[in-house]
């Protein structure tokens, strides 16, 4: 089926171009050459294939997918059932916020193409019975759905009405998701499609529904919360009593704190369960800069992480530790302690003392450099808090204090530099 889509102009951003090969690459019968590709965008033939090159790396990162072409020059997206279909969760919802006019006019159109073909009811999927049934999931989960995601729960369901193919979940997976109350809901609706005449294609179509609902769910303290959240608040009350056992600090907001990493590592569990990755950007940053953050935030989630009968990835890992090192600022009310480093003739050495200096608190640094030459003739920029260096050096008229670093730090001098930093 050909599609009427045919933007007069290529002023599409590549953000865009990105969640139309997505979608495109999604649909139950995909159509994707790079001929077609090239058409819908109003691009070239190296931008596209630099588009599809992109897209690779994002879902093969996110949800373990690649892309592959055919003999024939067709695109095809490669990898488990599962993984494609949270591919497309989270890129439908992207794109309803980025490109909104390519959902409404090229894949929705294709999908009721789809459920056309296949003789599904209408009632099905009419969109005023469908946001109906919308409205009917928002009041049995007490939750509020805006706009945008009705939209898009609209267009989701309409899918799974059109791509019947087997979803596969591992035994953890399905218990997961059966003992939430999406499940209950799920198996509700499908008693709804079933008596319109819905023919059930896999053992339990309700887990994959189930799943939409979950993914779609940001959990709050201030909703209601069900026996799993109630165990997850629990599990979180300890973490935060183990973080500080282990780091020697208190956090007087510890409601506030509470509420943060209950909505953040409710998701965290989610994306963990099913496989699906973030940005891994900043994790090489936060092992370099705050290891003894990382390595305290990693100790304390261990008997969280036996709880939930996981482990969590290294960069929902460094995500966790950047929230206690944010809170442990807030409740200091320090701002990011300026250190000066200064610098001669020795990298290896030192790199060994930014290292050592870093480990010894597990609060933000902001390290500058400097050559001990600069430093004697022009003393510290403002804002230093401490100077420090492994060589041997005279003080300027003024400056912060100096520590001179002989490897490794003493205990003396580990408490000076420490108390510097903290205070």
């Amino acid at each position: 089926m050909t599609s009427d889509y045919s933007p007069e102009t290529s002023v599409f951003s590549r953000q865009q171009r990105r969640c139309h090969l997505i979608l495109m690459l999604c649909l139950p019968e995909p159509d994707v050459t790079l001929e077609i590709y090239c058409q819908l965008n109003g691009v070239e033939d190296a931008v596209a294939r630099q588009d599809i090159a992109e897209v690779t790396l994002e879902i093969q990162r996110y949800h373990q997918l690649i892309i592959e072409q055919d003999q024939q020059g067709s695109l095809r997206l490669i990898g488990a059932q599962l993984n494609q279909r949270l591919c497309l969760l989270h890129g439908l919802r992207r794109a309803l916020r980025l490109s909104p006019d390519f959902v409404c006019h090229y894949f929705t159109p294709k999908i009721k193409h789809r459920l056309q073909r296949n003789e599904v009811s209408k009632a099905l999927y009419d969109e005023h019975n469908l946001q109906a049934l919308i409205q009917h999931c928002s009041r049995q989960l007490m939750r509020d759905f805006n706009v945008r995601d009705r939209h898009f729960l609209q267009i989701y369901l309409q899918y799974s009405l059109a791509h019947d193919c087997l979803v596969d979940f591992n035994p953890e997976q399905t218990s997961w998701l059966s003992a939430k109350a999406e499940y209950v809901l799920a198996q509700e609706i499908l008693r709804c499609w079933h008596r319109q005449g819905y023919q059930q294609t896999s053992a339990d179509d309700a887990i994959p529904l189930a799943l939409l609902f979950s993914q779609l769910h940001i959990p709050s303290i201030s909703q209601p919360i069900g026996d799993y959240e109630a165990r997850l608040l629990l599990a979180i009350q300890q973490l935060i009593l183990r973080f500080q056992q282990l780091s020697g600090m208190q956090f007087s907001c510890h409601d506030e704190l509470c509420a943060q990493l209950f909505s953040h590592l409710a998701q965290a569990l989610e994306r963990v369960r099913f496989g699906v990755g973030i940005d891994h950007s900043l994790v090489e940053d936060v092992a370099r800069q705050y290891p003894r953050l990382l390595r305290t935030t990693r100790a304390a989630l261990v008997e969280f992480e036996q709880q939930f009968s996981l482990r969590f990835s290294e960069e929902e890992l460094g995500l966790t530790a950047i929230i206690f090192g944010a809170w442990l600022m807030q409740e200091n009310a320090l701002q990011e302690k300026q250190v000066l480093l200064l610098t001669g003739y020795d990298q290896e050495l030192e790199r060994c003392v930014e290292q050592q200096l870093r480990e010894l608190t597990l609060l933000p640094l902001n390290i500058k450099y400097l050559t001990v030459d600069d430093y004697q003739r022009n003393s510290a920029p403002k804002g230093i808090s401490l100077v420090i260096t492994p060589y041997v050096t005279t003080l300027p008229l003024f400056s912060p204090p100096l520590i001179h670093a002989e490897l490794p730090l003493g205990e003396h001098q580990q408490r000076s530099i420490r108390a510097l930093l903290e205070s």
